[in-house]
């Protein structure tokens, strides 16, 4: 009995001195904060008291909370009302206003696409419609995304739009009921072929998995024995979303994701709540590029994992980390990286490098290495998902990003539609191309040259020294007449992207996004390399099962 009480009490004070150390340690780091937030505040305070100038006490404390969130990854966020606003509209994929995409090209607000169904749309107005003013208030000179703000607003309210049609030049004032306006997902879904169903996933919402289900069982219904999920250009969003989805195509109760905190410390496990709504004889592909982030890695790195479905594009962009948001007062919120996502393989999919070492305290990380589906295929963690096909478009198109970003095709389209009454005419036009190639001549749209924009600099420097230097003048002039040369060259080069890109554009303005969508799909290379491996059994088979490499093909556009 004695010696039991000697045990009892020697664990006793064993359990007080390790609380005692312990509760040492958060007063030691409290105390650090306490510090340093003296540190800062006492800088704070001169700087509003004591500066030459009167300080906009609201900007300042929003750039100081920028500068310090700067240092850290770029999802680290500090949000005020209006970024609160924008965060809703990506995660809730709803929004109170009329319904139109915007766009501003040369400081003209206009109007892209009304949302199908929505108030603008109801109202009569189109695709190339100018906004002159919101409510009596000129949009010259408004950003786009005051613009915007200024037209959305509480639905049942009314808001009064001023639109001059593209054509006739008539202008007239729309009175329009703002509703609450639903975005969609998905844009489109349909079949490629006889068994091959296809749907294009844009973002992440609370809407994802019902657009998704409903896509899926009308593909299925129309006989589709194989299923394309398009993730490409996807940025990811809600992480429940995206385990929603995977719920319609995985087994029940199957480990989907964990995250994990400071020290590798787990947080939270995610399971499949549901038996499949997809059954295991349908094949499954999922598209992927650089631009694919978050939650659409996660879907794609899953599916990997467990050899659901093959994946074919290029590289995933690699943003495995979770934050949450903290709301600071009503208008403000912290939104905090806190933890990081781990697939079934026990991957991570973040790029190795997002914080500078300095400040982190506790810098022994272990790097990620080589993980294994559940059939035993290498893959690799710590950068997003690489495809099991890699096919990526070698090419450099500096003449038809040049004018996608001018708005050139937008703009020609909105020029040039009354020539024609439907996308077969235009597909039809030989002459489309020459027009086409004047319009951007007109306009003044070029391609960038590499070293370029360092020539024009130095030809300024040296014009301001000695301007009527003839040497110096003819040697520029010769340059010049190189890179028109190279920009004449440029379209000849580029000249398959820049119709496929018009023909989407004008596939677009009369069909919507179904018009578009078929259109390209037909020479989609990555959709075509899905195919080829849908009708060939054996290969998908092969590539589900192949352990020697993730790098299975190689095709260039």
């Amino acid at each position: 009995m004695k010696s039991f009480k000697s045990y009892f009490y020697a664990l006793l004070v064993l359990t007080v001195i390790s609380f005692s150390y312990v509760r040492t340690q958060q007063m030691d780091i409290y105390r650090e904060i306490a510090r340093s937030q003296q540190q800062i505040m006492t800088v704070y305070k001169y700087l509003l008291t004591e500066y030459i100038h009167e300080l906009d006490v609201t900007e300042l404390t929003t750039r100081i909370i920028d500068s310090m969130l700067s240092n850290f990854d770029p999802y680290t966020e500090y949000y005020q009302e209006k970024d609160l606003e924008d965060l809703s509209l990506k995660t809730e994929g709803e929004f109170s206003g009329v319904g139109l995409e915007i766009y501003m090209y040369e400081d003209q607000l206009t109007v892209v696409s009304p949302i199908e169904g929505s108030p603008a749309s109801r109202s009569g107005i189109y695709t190339g419609d100018a906004i002159m003013n919101i409510d009596g208030e000129p949009t010259a000179g408004l950003e786009l995304k005051d613009a915007t703000s200024k037209i959305r607003g509480k639905a049942g309210t009314e808001v009064i739009l001023t639109i001059k049609k593209p054509k006739t030049g008539e202008v007239q004032d729309y009175s329009i009921i703002r509703d609450v306006i639903t975005i969609k997902d998905i844009p489109f879904y349909g079949m490629v072929n006889d068994d091959v169903g296809y749907l294009r996933i844009t973002n992440f919402s609370v809407n994802t998995a019902n657009e998704t289900k409903d896509a899926i069982i009308s593909l299925m219904q129309d006989g589709a024995s194989n299923v394309i999920i398009d993730l490409r250009d996807n940025p990811g969003g809600l992480l429940s979303s995206s385990l929603d989805l995977l719920d319609l195509i995985l087994p029940k109760n199957l480990e989907l994701v964990s995250t994990k905190g400071r020290a590798g410390k787990s947080i939270k496990n995610y399971k499949t709540l549901n038996n499949a709504l997809i059954p295991e004889s349908i094949n499954m592909a999922v598209l992927i590029n650089g631009a694919s982030a978050s939650a659409s890695e996660i879907v794609a790195g899953v599916l990997q994992d467990y050899d659901r479905a093959i994946v074919l594009g290029s590289q995933s962009f690699g943003k495995g980390l979770v934050q949450t948001v903290i709301g600071i007062n009503q208008e403000t919120a912290l939104k905090i990286t806190n933890s990081k996502y781990y697939i079934p393989s026990g991957r991570s999919l973040q790029k190795r490098e997002f914080i500078d070492d300095d400040l982190i305290a506790d810098s022994s990380t272990v790097a990620d290495s080589l993980f294994q589906t559940k059939a035993g295929r290498s893959v690799v963690g710590g950068g997003g998902i690489a495809p099991d096909v890699i096919v990526k478009d070698e090419g450099s198109y500096p003449l038809a990003a040049s004018i996608l970003r001018s708005g050139a095709y937008f703009k020609f389209v909105q020029e040039n539609n009354d020539q024609y009454a439907s996308i077969d005419e235009v597909l039809a036009d030989n002459e489309l191309m020459t027009k086409f190639k004047v319009f951007i001549e007109e306009n003044d749209i070029s391609g960038y040259v590499d070293g370029q924009e360092d020539l024009k600099l130095a030809k300024e420097k040296l014009s301001k020294k000695d301007e009527k230097n003839l040497f110096i003048n003819n040697a520029f002039s010769v340059i010049e007449k190189q890179i028109e040369k190279t920009q004449s060259a440029m379209f000849e080069d580029e000249k398959e992207i820049i119709q496929r890109m018009i023909h989407g554009e004008f596939a677009f303005y009369y069909n919507g996004y179904e018009g578009r969508y078929n259109l390209y799909l037909k020479d989609d290379m990555v959709v075509l390399k899905a195919l080829e491996i849908f009708a060939d059994e054996s290969q998908y088979l092969s590539i589900l099962s192949n352990t020697e490499s993730t790098e299975v093909a190689s095709v260039n556009n």
